[in-house]
C-alpha cells in the first residue's frame, strides 16, 4: 500500500528561486505599514498603547480597553476565546467589558490609513488620471 504523506520536491520541478532581499513581498508589496491599536468596537485608532491600564476607555465610544475584545490573544475559535486559555484560571465573561487579565496584550493591526495622511483633491486625481495617459 502506497503512503499519502508529503514526498519531497518533485524531480522534473524547477527549484524555487530564492527571495531577493528588499523585493516586494506579496499584497503588501513592501512589507507591513505602522502598527496601531485600535477600538474593537468602532476602530477608532488610540494614540498610545504602552501606558494602557485596566481603567482605559476609548475616546470615541467609551468602550473599555482593557477587554478581551482588544487583546492580541482572543480568538473565538479556541477554548474560552483565549489562545492562551491552558494559563488562565477561570473563564474572563463577558468579553467586552473591563478586565484585570495579566495576560492582556493590545492587539496590533497594520494602520492602512497611515499613508493616506493628506487629503487628495478632485484636482489631484485629474492631474494623476492625466498623467495616466499623458495627455
Amino acid at each position: 500500500m502506497e503512503s499519502r504523506g508529503p514526498k519531497g520536491p518533485r524531480p522534473d520541478m524547477p527549484p524555487r528561486p530564492e527571495r531577493v532581499e528588499g523585493a516586494p513581498r506579496g499584497r503588501s508589496a513592501g512589507g507591513f505599514g505602522p502598527q496601531a491599536f485600535k477600538c474593537a468596537r468602532c476602530g477608532e485608532k488610540q494614540h498610545s498603547w504602552d501606558d494602557l491600564d485596566c481603567t482605559s476607555t476609548c475616546a470615541r465610544c467609551s468602550l473599555d480597553l482593557h477587554t478581551c475584545t482588544n487583546c492580541q490573544h482572543f480568538d473565538t475559535s479556541v477554548h474560552w476565546q483565549c489562545r492562551l486559555a491552558e494559563q488562565l484560571p477561570e473563564r474572563v465573561s463577558p468579553k467586552d467589558v473591563r478586565n484585570v487579565c495579566a495576560l492582556y496584550t493590545p492587539r496590533l493591526v497594520a494602520d492602512l490609513a497611515a499613508d493616506k495622511s493628506k487629503a487628495e483633491t478632485p484636482d489631484d486625481a485629474r492631474k494623476a488620471f492625466e498623467a495616466l495617459f499623458k495627455k
